[in-house]
């Protein structure tokens, strides 16, 4: 299971490395429909939690499955989630936007908290401004 959160991590860092200069957090830009942004993040840790990690990965950007698989996405979430107990519900969730200080390309950003019987876990979900999900990340 450890390997799996090893591969999340590693996909999450190659990801970041191809947003260079990536701006703090911030507003979210007009490109993007917040509501939009909220109901296809909590989509996509929705499908995690509820072990329909197949759906779940095809939402993922073609760029993103070119990097991971889809059993390595399942490693990492299973191994993160399998120890808090049975999922409760979509406890929150927070939408902001980045811009590249380089190339101006504006990302949304949203952090959703997932509630389980015994803990919590924390996705960060990014979209392009054609809303494919470039970014996923459990912890």
């Amino acid at each position: 299971m450890k390997k799996g959160k090893r591969i999340i991590c590693i996909m999450v860092a190659a990801i970041m490395l191809m947003l260079p200069a990536a701006g703090c957090a911030s507003r979210l830009s007009s490109n993007f429909d917040e509501r939009e942004v909220q109901e296809k993040a909590e989509e996509i840790a929705e499908l995690s939690c509820t072990g329909k990690l197949c759906e779940a990965y095809g939402m993922l950007s073609e760029m993103m499955k070119a990097q991971i698989t889809e059993d390595q996405i399942r490693a990492g979430i299973e191994g993160t989630i399998e120890p808090l107990g049975d999922f409760e519900k979509i406890s929150g969730t927070n939408i902001s936007g980045q811009k590249d200080k380089d190339t101006g390309t504006e990302y949304a950003l949203a952090i959703v908290m997932a509630q389980f019987s015994d803990g919590r876990a924390q996705f960060t979900i990014s979209f392009d401004t054609e809303m494919n999900c470039i970014g996923f990340y459990i912890k």
